[in-house]
C-alpha cells in the first residue's frame, strides 16, 4: 500500500449514479477508499444475478485533481477486496504505458494511446502523474 505521507491524500470520492437498486451512497461523499469499496460491495450483493449495473464515480484530491471513472459492478465484485481503487490504478497504468493487456499486442496498445494522446494530449503523463503522486488506494 501506498505511504499516503507522501502522497495527495484523497479528498473525496462521489458515487454520481448508478443503475443498482442500492442507491444509499448517492446522497453523501464517501471520504475513505474503503468507504468507497464497502460501498461497491453493497451494491454488488444485489446486483443482477446474470449481468452488471453500470455506475459512474468520481474521486477527488486535495489538491483538486479529478478522475472520472465507470465501474461496471457485477455480484463477482464481492470477491475483489478493493475494486474501485484496482480499476482506477489498472486504467492509469495503461493509459501511462505501464501495463498491457495480455490480450492485446504492444502495435495495438501503441496504437490506442497515440489515439488516446491525440483526444486527450497530456493523458499519458497526467496518468503517470497521478500513479507517483496521489493516494489510490488498495495495494500498489
Amino acid at each position: 500500500m501506498q505511504n499516503s505521507a507522501s502522497f495527495v491524500p484523497l479528498k473525496n470520492i462521489f458515487l454520481l449514479w448508478t443503475e443498482s437498486s442500492d442507491q444509499s451512497a448517492l446522497d453523501r461523499p464517501l471520504s475513505t477508499w474503503s468507504e468507497a469499496e464497502d460501498a461497491i460491495h453493497a451494491m454488488a450483493k444485489v446486483a443482477p444475478e446474470h449481468g452488471y449495473d453500470k455506475t459512474g464515480f468520481r474521486v477527488e484530491w486535495a489538491d483538486g485533481e479529478v478522475y472520472e471513472v465507470r465501474l461496471d459492478i457485477a455480484r463477482v465484485v464481492v470477491e475483489i477486496p478493493t475494486p474501485l481503487a484496482s480499476h482506477v490504478r489498472r486504467a492509469l497504468e495503461f493509459t501511462s504505458s505501464r501495463w498491457r493487456p495480455a490480450n492485446m499486442t504492444e502495435e495495438q496498445q501503441r496504437e490506442f494511446l497515440a489515439e488516446n494522446e491525440r483526444l486527450r494530449p497530456g493523458g499519458a503523463a497526467w496518468a503517470g502523474k497521478l500513479l507517483d503522486g496521489y493516494e489510490l488506494g488498495g495495494s500498489s
